[in-house]
């Protein structure tokens, strides 16, 4: 996939007969990327780039909670509808809200201490939509740990340490 479309979403499930889908957004989403009359991108079978316009945009807020529904020309009813059901939506239009550094501090090179004694060492950080993702080298190979208060007990940003708990539920042993 060229880098330049980046994911905005996913097709819910059907609302309604006429194709109106709800709209499950990514956690960097702003509105101005769902709009009637702007271009979005869904794959095919082959994983090629589909474009997709938007004809209408409905916003509910319930219990501080946002849903969008959506009507995209090539949804025309409800079996297409069920169909596209959890299908990627991508966009080529920039998100505005680009997380700051405080957002996701750099980790890559701290030493994850686990049991008061070395456990590892940060490879990589990586984004999901749930939570970062720590990729760990450890001496018998690398351990992806989830940045959670179940995984991880605390940082220390000055001595460079990423403080762990309950691994032992993330390995076999």
């Amino acid at each position: 996939m060229n880098s330049r479309f980046k994911e905005i979403g996913r097709i819910g499930k059907a609302r309604g007969l006429d194709g109106v889908v709800r709209f499950l957004p990514v956690n960097d989403f702003t509105d101005d990327l769902l709009s009637p009359g702007e271009i979005v991108y869904t794959k095919n079978k082959r994983s090629d780039l589909l474009p997709m316009r938007i004809e209408s945009v409905h916003r509910e807020e319930k219990k501080n909670q946002i849903t969008f529904f959506v009507k995209f020309d090539l949804i025309a009813n409800r079996s297409d509808a069920d169909a596209a059901m959890d299908k990627a939506v991508f966009s080529d239009k920039v998100i505005e809200h680009e997380p700051d550094e405080s957002d996701e501090p750099d980790l890559t090179g701290y030493t994850v201490i686990y049991n008061d004694s070395t456990f590892g060492s940060v490879l990589d950080l990586m984004s999901n939509p749930a939570h970062l993702i720590l990729e760990v080298k450890t001496e018998t190979g690398v351990l992806l740990i989830p940045v959670v208060d179940e995984f991880v007990d605390h940082t220390d940003h000055q001595k460079k340490v990423v403080y762990c708990k309950n691994l032992d539920q993330l390995t076999d042993s």
